[in-house]
């Protein structure tokens, strides 16, 4: 089985269930008539921090030790997983099958982001990152796999 078939495996069992997806694709249609898209990122950001509060990721000193803690979190209320990837100015975090984009719409894709920025930086925060470093979402990609980019590093204000 390739990686692209364990993503769409793994993301077709464990999509937005049924008995939430009009109530969400409503509720982000809502948002985005109401709203300018930085404000609804913002709003999900805080979301994704509470997340990350109520479900702590222990004191972790390797990479793979913070990719299994962030996982464990991920997998017990079936958001997805993550992988970490370490560069040369910055780490990528790449986050597969999370709910988002098919709860919300393929449109939702740049506030909804927002909610991976939070929860990250306050795992990442919480594991003692210096404040000068970030999480932040990369563009969508284009090959409509449900992934989402980010990346920890230092960010021009």
């Amino acid at each position: 089985m390739t990686d692209k078939d364990a993503l769409l495996s793994y993301y077709e069992r464990r999509t937005c269930s049924a008995q939430w997806m009009e109530f969400n694709r409503a509720f982000a249609a809502e948002l985005s008539a109401g709203l300018p898209p930085e404000d609804i990122r913002q709003l999900f950001r805080r979301i994704g921090e509470r997340i990350a509060l109520a479900l702590p990721v222990e004191r972790c000193d390797t990479v793979e030790q913070l990719r299994n803690g962030f996982n464990a979190r991920w997998e017990a209320i079936d958001w997805g997983f993550a992988t970490l990837q370490e560069q040369a100015d910055h780490l990528r975090i790449v986050h597969a099958c999370s709910p988002l984009a098919m709860a919300f719409g393929p449109d939702t894709d740049d506030w909804a982001s927002g909610f991976f920025e939070g929860a990250y930086q306050t795992w990442f925060a919480a594991q003692g990152t210096p404040p000068e470093l970030r999480v932040q979402a990369e563009a969508a990609p284009t090959d409509g796999s449900p992934q989402v980019m980010l990346r920890l590093g230092r960010f021009q204000r």
